[in-house]
């Protein structure tokens, strides 16, 4: 019985040697999910995210009434009319609400609301460009660790073989030209060990900036399954990729401005009124209606307009055959081909 248990003990122990390696080994999933966590551009773009729908808060505030209240104090004097020396007290409320502005407001929240959309887009499109960044650091560290130990493999074979070449020296089996020879190769060698260890060390460093902390003992990754032809891979890009989705609605963000633009020609309705109170509780009032239209406004709201038009322009042209699409589909080429699909 004593020494089964001591097998027994023997073979646990060997046993949690051999799972405690296995245990503590990253796989590329742990890699994503800590890069994603740690991304500082990440932060900053949902930051960007959250100030664009303040956007839309501010131009809904925009078809609402804006009412305001003051409170006045005045002291007046005179030399020569002593009995004129007196305070005065008095508070006021105002109020302002636009009744007609063209359409104006109305169209100011949806292109803020076409351009929150245009910045999820972007926030996706960046979280893939974190993802990719760390599956190519994973990757990279992957492959320099075996690149490492074949060139370490290479020097102890070559090693010997120096070895082998100098004792057959002694012996005078061969000349001084093959130990030079042998020599040479594992000089060779050793400084293509020292190139891997240099290549090595930056994959590491750029894993560390790509995913936020060093890497540990790293796991093989399963190859990605592709179940879409090149074609069919060029064709969803170039309607579902976050860079064409975002194009998209900065172009209707863009038309919407012109819209607005076109109604700023227009006149504006406003309803304006006030009311006040003074210390002797005399009250006062006033509601009326403002009506106003720009005649001349030395060329600006014709430049804004232009402004817009041109930038609707740029943004079609960077969706179409010449911009972001042609882009998706060089990516997608070089991907597939280097893949061997």
């Amino acid at each position: 019985m004593g020494m089964k248990s001591g097998f027994a003990r023997i073979a646990l122990a060997v046993g949690l040697g051999l799972a405690a390696p296995i245990a503590k080994a990253e796989t590329l999933a742990q890699a994503l999910v800590d890069a994603y966590q740690n991304s500082g551009l990440l932060e900053q773009n949902r930051a960007l995210l959250r100030a664009a729908d303040e956007d839309v808060a501010m131009a809904v505030a925009s078809l609402r009434p804006i009412i305001n209240w003051s409170a006045t104090a005045k002291h007046s004097w005179s030399d020569f009319a002593p009995a004129g020396d007196f305070l005065a007290f008095s508070t006021t409320i105002a109020g302002e609400m636009t009744l007609y502005d063209g359409g104006s407001g109305a169209i100011a929240v949806d292109a803020q609301r076409e351009t929150v959309l245009g910045t999820r887009e972007a926030l996706r499109g960046v979280e893939q460009q974190v993802m990719f960044r760390a599956i190519q650091a994973y990757l990279n560290v992957r492959r320099d660790i075996e690149f490492r130990t074949l060139r370490e493999s290479n020097v102890r074979v070559l090693t010997q073989e120096f070895r082998a070449a100098q004792d057959r020296f002694d012996v005078g089996e061969v000349t001084r030209t093959d130990v030079s020879f042998a020599e040479a190769r594992l000089a060779a060698a050793r400084s293509l060990l020292a190139a891997a260890e240099g290549s090595l060390a930056r994959s590491q460093e750029e894993f560390r900036a790509a995913v936020g902390r060093a890497p540990g003992n790293l796991s093989p990754a399963a190859a990605a399954p592709i179940a879409r032809s090149l074609e069919e891979a060029k064709s969803y890009a170039q309607q579902h990729h976050p860079s064409v989705l975002e194009t998209r609605h900065s172009v209707s963000a863009a038309e919407l401005l012109i819209a607005r633009a076109e109604a700023a020609f227009g006149p504006a309705v406003k309803l304006n009124g006030f009311a006040s109170i003074d210390q002797d509780g005399n009250d006062v009032g006033e509601v009326g209606v403002t009506v106003s239209a720009p005649i001349y406004m030395g060329g600006r709201l014709d430049s804004a307009f232009r402004q817009i038009v041109a930038r609707r322009i740029a943004h079609r042209r960077r969706v179409g055959r010449a911009g972001c699409r042609q882009r998706l589909c060089q990516l997608l080429g070089r991907c597939c081909g280097s893949s061997g699909l």
